[in-house]
């Protein structure tokens, strides 16, 4: 028998409507939308955790579909009995309130990248609660040769906090880019979206230093606490112990604690003072990538030294690996550093970037051990999840092993750590070229170029320029690498006009080689220069290493994908057997049990 609605021919939505569902629904979430704006502004005001937010989000959505049935049953008292019509109704309101609960409840926490922020932003060290920016911290030394130990002092400071539990803490990059800025401190803050900020000084005379702290409310711009220290040398860990937890204590509120002792040590990991300044000084060269052969030399001595200081062997290790992919190859670096990364282990096994040293050497060589090479990867990120530089150089791996959408995920992880990391942005501007999205890939280099960044990958995108009519940039990037006007108009007039190059062209090419003085330059080799003009079989069989050329899936000249130089190339590094055993990156696919097609 029909019931009473149905005979009426009321429909699905007129039921809604009869029995109030709707106007229960929009009055419900009005509501929550007013608690939760409420609940985020007394969040900022007395400094609640921002994960508060999260669960209290989920309780509301998880009340939604309560409040729909609630609102289906007391709409009409008067009906008796609930049709197929109105139970199928009462399903795909309970399916479309828990569907809404179980997104918010598994979806992660949004997070703002160098890659998805407008140019100029910075990732933001914390939304809500207690979070800190540590700017360098200014050289008050009558020698300007000290400006690399207060900027070494800022940066152990940075490195304590970032292991206090409920600290949001602005990378390194992002905090140091203010150095020398005219601008304010709240100005500062706003820009880095912290709500606190540490400045200081450092005055060194002899074996004494002096170094003045200053935390600072950058939402109320008032000085929350400052001191000065007057210690010998040999007080120096004591003295970022001390800092670390005065920082603590005045931001105990909103960090939520309330013990009163303190919750950060900082282990003096060498007693030598000597090799703690050089150390401090190696690493500044290192990170800036200046004079590289000086930061070698640095780290080598302090070493020598110090053999027990673990991070000392640490930086050697990090050091000496790079410097072939910069151009720098009188030594055996790589032997020095797998000497020196194994030397760290040893002497403390905690520790992450020499895993990732000894994950990076697998790609010097060929073939390249690509398990390996990522296995170790993997265990400095277990060691320190935060080791930006570990997810950029795994990034590198997936770039020249063919998966673009991996190598990306992890430049992206990196400038999430490191928004002003601009070598994971430039390769990742690398991994959108070689996967076709060549208008952003454009897009990125252009904003690496803006920031004074130019010769590292430059040349993947000098083909994409000449490709678009651009020959003035691209002759521009060719000498900002170190080719002579001869060698840029040979290779420009190549790219134009591909076809088989003459013998005085490769002639060329080689001399100049032989005799190039630029070191970034010298790291390419000439496998860019015979892809330039069309010499597919040698840039097979020239002997880069993996580190230091990124040759692999370049598209421009077009021809190169697939040919047979192609093809050998990734056989000879090892890629193709990685794939049989791991799977083809999506561009790629087997034909028969030895050949491939990549589009």
């Amino acid at each position: 028998m029909d019931t009473p609605s149905e005979r009426d021919g009321d429909g699905p939505w007129a039921q809604l409507r009869r029995r109030k569902v709707v106007q229960w629904g929009i009055a419900y979430v009005a509501a929550a939308w007013g608690l939760l704006q409420g609940l985020e502004y007394l969040g900022t005001v007395f400094g609640w955790p921002a994960r508060l937010q999260r669960p209290a989000t989920v309780v509301f959505m998880a009340g939604l579909p309560i409040a729909l049935v609630l609102a289906w049953y007391h709409g009409d008292r008067g009906q008796q009995r609930v049709s197929s019509r109105e139970f199928w109704i009462l399903i795909v309101l309970l399916l479309i309130g828990g569907g809404l609960f179980w997104w918010v409840g598994r979806a992660p926490s949004p997070a703002v990248t160098a890659a998805t922020a407008p140019a100029g932003q910075h990732s933001p060290a914390s939304s809500a609660g207690a979070s800190i920016a540590v700017l360098p911290f200014v050289n008050m030394s009558e020698d300007k040769a000290n400006e690399y130990f207060s900027d070494g002092i800022s940066e152990e400071i940075l490195n304590v906090l970032v292991r206090v539990d409920g600290l949001g803490v602005a990378s390194r990059t992002s905090s140091f880019a203010y150095k020398g800025s005219p601008l304010g401190t709240a100005a500062i803050a706003r820009a880095l979206e912290v709500n606190h900020v540490l400045e200081g000084s450092v005055r060194k005379s002899g074996n004494r230093v002096r170094i003045t702290a200053q935390l600072i409310d950058a939402v109320n711009d008032r000085h929350l606490w400052s001191q000065t220290y007057d210690r010998e040398l040999t007080d120096i860990f004591a003295i970022q112990e001390e800092i670390a937890n005065a920082i603590v204590d005045a931001l105990r509120d909103q960090l939520g604690t309330a013990k009163p002792a303190s919750t950060v040590t900082v282990r003096a990991d060498t007693r030598n003072v000597e090799a703690y300044e050089l150390y401090l000084t190696a690493r500044e060269l290192f990170i800036a990538r200046k004079e590289l052969p000086e930061s070698i030399r640095l780290f080598e001595r302090v070493t020598q030294l110090d053999p027990d200081f673990a991070r000392g062997w640490e930086g050697f290790a990090a050091a000496c690996v790079v410097a072939p992919s910069w151009g720098f190859r009188e030594r055996d670096y790589v032997a020095m550093a797998k000497q020196a990364a194994d030397r760290a282990l040893t002497l403390d096994s905690k520790l992450s970037m020499p895993w990732a040293v000894l994950g990076y050497i697998e790609l010097t060589t060929l073939p390249a051990d690509w398990d390996r090479s990522l296995e170790l990867t993997e265990r400095a990120l277990l060691a320190d999840p935060r080791n930006a530089t570990a997810y950029h150089w795994r990034g590198i791996t997936w770039l020249q092993l063919g998966f673009f959408d991996r190598a990306g995920a992890d430049f992206d992880r990196a400038l999430e750590l490191e928004p002003g990391y601009i070598n994971a942005t430039r390769h990742k501007a690398v991994a959108l070229l070689w996967s076709g999205q060549t208008d952003e890939a454009l897009e990125l280099f252009e904003r690496g170029v803006a920031e004074g960044f130019i010769p590292n990958r430059a040349e993947n995108f000098v083909g994409p320029l000449v490709a678009r009519g651009d020959t003035l940039t691209a002759r521009l990037l060719l000498d900002a690498i170190g080719f002579e006007p001869e060698v840029q108009k040979v290779l420009i007039a190549a790219l134009m006009h591909p076809g088989p190059p003459s013998r005085d062209a490769e002639a060329l090419i080689e001399r100049h080689s032989a005799t190039a003085q630029s070191p970034y330059r010298l790291q390419l080799g000439l496998s860019h220069q015979y892809l330039w003009l069309g010499e597919f079989d040698k840039v097979a069989a020239t002997e880069d290493r993996l580190s230091g050329a990124l040759v692999d899936w370049e598209r421009f000249p077009p021809g190169f994908r697939n040919s047979p130089g192609f093809k050998l190339r990734l056989e000879r590094n090892g890629a193709t057997a990685y794939w049989r055993e791991h799977g083809f990156p999506p561009q790629c696919r087997p034909v028969g049990e030895q050949d491939f097609s990549c589009d």
